[in-house]
């Protein structure tokens, strides 16, 4: 559970950001590919672009969770404690 807050709320927040700036720039109505309209309204355009950021976000967040995890996590074992030499034993 804890995991997936941190996965999809800081997205989340990403998602709300990228929408609002974006839309602030880009009038929906006036987006064009090849002269056709990509959206027959606006709110199909502000859902699809806040679900494709949040899913960009969620790629992003994920990648920094990978990234923050120690060797011993990643690799899956714990390497054996390093013992001391004896100082009075004979050398190999």
């Amino acid at each position: 559970m804890k995991k997936g807050i941190l996965l999809f709320w800081p997205s989340f927040m990403i998602a709300m950001i990228a929408t609002a700036v974006f839309f602030s720039i880009f009038d929906p109505a006036e987006l064009k590919l090849h002269g056709n309209a990509l959206f027959s309204d606006k709110l199909s355009a502000y859902s699809l672009f806040f679900l494709a950021s949040w899913a960009f976000g969620a790629f992003n967040t994920s990648i920094v969770l990978l990234l923050e995890k120690t060797a011993r996590e990643i690799n899956g074992f714990t390497p054996p404690p390093a013992i001391a030499p004896d100082e009075d034993a004979p050398l190999p």
